[in-house]
């Protein structure tokens, strides 16, 4: 599955998989989009296709600025923002987890769907709106406050 993954992933302009020259690793693969925030793609790829991956630093802040190439300088500026409250700059990747059980195909409809969220982002974009206090995005229809929907899940009535 890892070397369908790359072989797919690397296929997309505009795509960059961290750590690329490591081919032998465990099912994990974390990459980001030129262009296109971290989060969006998140957002974009379980909203239009259903899939589940993670978007952030993943706990490996030191080790994401290295693979990121976040000088020592920018790293500060980056937390004296975030001090403020403002989380804009924080610098993410998007995570793939490629479980045992998954199928080739599956795996395939993963990386197809990537590509269309690379090609269709500027678009698909429209429909959400960025928070930089939460550095997340919700899509225009969705309400802000969840509150009285999780709620409703656990009403027996």
């Amino acid at each position: 599955l890892v070397q369908i993954a790359f072989a797919g992933l690397e296929k997309i302009e505009g795509l960059h998989i961290l750590a690329n020259n490591i081919r032998k690793r465990l099912g994990i693969i974390s990459f980001y989009m030129d262009h296109l925030h971290f989060n969006l793609a998140v957002k974009l790829l379980n909203d239009k296709f259903g899939i589940q991956v993670r978007g952030g630093c993943a706990c490996a802040g030191t080790y994401g600025h290295f693979l990121l190439d976040v000088s020592h300088d920018e790293s500060n500026q980056i937390t004296q923002q975030i001090n403020f409250g403002d989380l804009s700059q924080k610098p993410g990747w998007i995570r793939l987890s490629l479980h045992p059980t998954m199928t080739n195909d599956e795996l395939h409809f993963i990386i197809d769907a990537v590509q269309q969220v690379q090609k269709n982002h500027t678009e698909w974009g429209k429909d959400y709106t960025y928070n930089h206090k939460t550095n997340e995005f919700r899509h225009l229809k969705e309400p802000e406050d969840k509150t009285e929907l999780v709620t409703k899940w656990f009403d027996l009535e």
